[in-house]
């Protein structure tokens, strides 16, 4: 099925507004759902919402919950998230830190206690925008462990995300790198297994342990697990996430005296930066454009189109999903039940 991105949009925020969730809220976290949808990541778009239901319905997250300012030094800030919708949350605290960065030329970021940021990319967007440089850490708590340490039988871990965004010239794209420090995220297993598809080779192991494609497993009982992308180099880069996310926020990490209450919760540690760079003249925006062209001109293997660098696959499922959204028929039938439930079923056509 196929909706314009208004008619998505409307859709999130009657959805969440339905649920007690504030007009301005609903609205920042629905447009950043569809533009997940819009550039490829189905995982974190609006079918989401539907778990969305649960969380909100326990108190698990709070509806009206906004960041409150924990410390301020200037190119330092602290927030604390107090358990709102992340996508809210991170919007209001990385436009801070970008007003930050602008008049002292850098900002540390450190949020604790939000829930689900969504699409980390969205964030290395709206910075990449501003002509500004973002390096952000990102590590899950309050739900139980997904992610299996290198060598591990058991999940141990999550999905920790990292986030590198900058600023390209000659009207490039931004460079995008968004990435889970697992071989794939949850929310990319629970639509492989909703469209009955396989998980790459390498991704999983089932509750014994073993390796395996099918990404029902991760929902078993007892779960299997996500392995580290890339062996032991990304479990290590997933440790490094959980510290400097977990513990420079004041957060916490994965660690068992704390709670697992089956809540994704974020902490988040940033670092933005401006890099004072001249687009029409300055040496190193033209090192930069001549360094993407290299790339560009890279032959490609068999059967590969090009070459392309990260956030060049957002640019063109934006591109091709400008003026509207198509849903495979499982996850547009889960969002007609939702609307249905909530008593807003006329939020789709």
């Amino acid at each position: 099925m196929k909706i314009s991105i208004a008619q998505a949009n409307e859709y999130g925020r009657r959805v969440l507004m339905a649920q007690g969730v504030p007009e301005d809220i609903a609205r920042d976290v629905a447009e950043h759902l569809v533009e997940s949808d819009r550039v490829g990541y189905t995982s974190h778009g609006l079918s989401i919402l539907t778990n969305y239901r649960r969380v909100l319905g326990e108190g698990l997250a709070q509806a009206d919950g906004r960041p409150e300012l924990l410390n301020d030094r200037g190119a330092m800030l602290a927030y604390d998230g107090h358990n709102g919708l992340g996508q809210y949350i991170g919007k209001v605290v990385i436009e801070k830190a970008i007003e930050r960065t602008q008049e002292h030329g850098q900002c540390i970021l450190t949020l604790r206690r939000s829930h689900h940021l969504g699409r980390m990319g969205h964030y290395g967007e709206m910075v990449a925008a501003k002509g500004l440089i973002l390096l952000a850490f990102t590590n899950v708590i309050n739900r139980a462990p997904t992610v299996a340490p290198f060598g591990g039988a058991r999940a141990c871990l999550t999905t920790n995300p990292l986030c590198f965004a900058g600023p390209l010239p000659g009207g490039r794209p931004p460079f995008i790198v968004d990435m889970a420090t697992s071989s794939i995220a949850v929310n990319k297993a629970r639509v492989l297994a909703a469209k009955g598809e396989q998980a790459p080779p390498g991704s999983l192991i089932d509750a014994q342990g073993n390796p395996t494609t099918d990404p029902g497993a991760l929902f078993t009982d007892p779960p299997g697990a996500l392995l580290p992308f890339g062996g032991h180099k990304g479990y290590a880069m997933g440790l490094v996430a959980e510290l400097l996310a977990g513990v420079l926020s004041g957060g916490g990490t994965i660690q068992p005296e704390h709670p697992r209450n089956g809540v994704a919760t974020n902490n988040m540690f940033a670092l933005l930066l401006d890099p004072q760079v001249d687009f029409n003249t300055d040496w190193r925006s033209m090192e930069v454009g001549a360094f993407i062209d290299y790339l560009h001109a890279c032959p490609p293997q068999p059967g590969v189109d090009g070459v392309q660098y990260p956030g060049e696959y957002e640019a063109r499922n934006r591109e091709l999903n400008a003026e509207s959204l198509e849903f495979a028929p499982p996850i547009w039938e889960g969002l007609k039940k939702l609307a249905a439930d909530l008593g807003v079923p006329e939020a789709l056509p």
